[in-house]
């Protein structure tokens, strides 16, 4: 089963979660897609071949990488802490959700969005399932993997 994860990668504390996380899956035999390491460096891109490439193309390349790499994918899993959710992991969210691609959020982060509501709506309505660890994370996509298996027998 391929899963995209999809998260925040600003500082090194996410990129270091990031990986152990994606880690976890791996090592449960998951083919995970993770950004930060597998779109590649920014100079090994396509369009840097162009000697007329400007910045929006990289950024255009970046995200159509990006965003097949959630339409390949079997689940999408999306990191949601941070004061409010990195707008790329809602977008890529978004993405899955818009083609029946079922979306795991995981908030580790205790920050809420507003008293009494701990999601902002619109990122709560692309969610299948909300989990607040990393192991519990593993153990829904181990869920998902053995009903899809199920309907494939």
């Amino acid at each position: 089963m391929d899963v995209y994860f999809a998260g925040p990668l600003f500082n090194q504390a996410e990129r270091d979660f990031n990986e152990r996380v994606c880690g976890m899956l791996e090592a449960e035999g998951y083919d995970v897609f993770l950004p930060q390491r597998d779109v590649g460096d920014i100079g090994e891109l396509e369009v840097m071949n162009d000697e007329n490439a400007t910045t929006q193309d990289v950024l255009q390349e970046i995200f159509e990488i990006d965003r097949n790499g959630v339409l390949e994918a079997d689940v999408v899993t999306a990191t949601l802490d941070g004061r409010v959710p990195s707008e790329g992991t809602v977008i890529e969210a978004a993405i899955a959700y818009e083609h029946d691609i079922p979306v795991i959020g995981l908030k580790t982060d205790r920050r809420v969005f507003a008293r009494d509501e701990p999601y902002n709506a619109m990122v709560y309505g692309v969610l299948d399932e909300i989990v607040e660890e990393p192991e519990d994370l593993v153990a829904t996509v181990n869920e998902y993997a053995n009903r899809s298996s199920e309907f494939t027998e």
